[in-house]
């Protein structure tokens, strides 16, 4: 069952970079790439800082075909999937949420620290689409004032809360991806967004001329 979650996440997460790909009018091997960066990003990134070479997920051809037939998908059918980008903004939600609680749980396995496990929980949730961003030459959407790496943390912090007090386990983690699914949701829902840092205009701008 955790494969199966794990194969949807990258799936969607793929769909996500794919069609990113296609409206910055890339050619099909950009539209592959940026579905595999966002797929796997977060992952291999979590896997190359725990020392695990090769990352997991270069080492299982399926979580590559998955990636790959997501970027597929979107390059044949773009408009088809466009229409239900609602949908996949759920899953997109779902995945955030599987991604930070098996990433902070494979860095507790690792002998991480607490804090530096939810950083990278977190950061295996977000770093795919932080790779895909960088790619396609935007400010990453972590960046930019969305509930999403807020999101993610939430989920982090609930799995290393509850590592603390021993009692991590299947319920544990469920609900700390619920949560993140949760709040990503109501987020999109409410149009919630954090503070965004607005520049003041220089004093002599703003007086009258003499």
């Amino acid at each position: 069952m955790l494969l199966i979650l794990n194969l949807i996440g990258t799936f969607v997460f793929g769909l996500s970079g794919a069609m990113l790909a296609v409206r910055k009018r890339l050619d099909l091997f950009g539209v592959l790439v940026l579905a595999a960066a966002t797929a796997l990003g977060g992952g291999i990134t979590r896997d190359i800082l725990l020392g695990r070479t090769p990352p997991a997920t270069l080492g299982d051809w399926r979580y590559l075909t998955v990636a790959a037939c997501a970027g597929l998908v979107v390059f044949v059918e773009y408009r088809r999937v466009a229409h239900w980008s609602n949908l996949v903004q759920v899953f997109d939600a779902a995945g955030l949420g599987l991604f930070t609680v098996t990433g902070t749980s494979t860095a507790l396995n690792a002998g991480l620290g607490l804090m530096p496990a939810a950083l990278l929980g977190m950061l295996t949730g977000v770093g795919g689409g932080a790779l895909r961003d960088v790619l396609a030459r935007e400010v990453p959407l972590v960046l930019r004032g969305e509930i999403y790496a807020l999101a993610s943390l939430l989920g982090a912090l609930i799995v290393i809360a509850a590592a603390s007090a021993s009692v991590l386990g299947t319920p544990a983690e469920i609900i700390a991806a619920s949560a993140t699914f949760v709040f990503r949701m109501v987020s999109l829902w409410r149009d919630w967004n954090l503070p965004i840092a607005r520049p003041h205009e220089h004093p002599s701008a703003l007086s009258p001329p003499s």
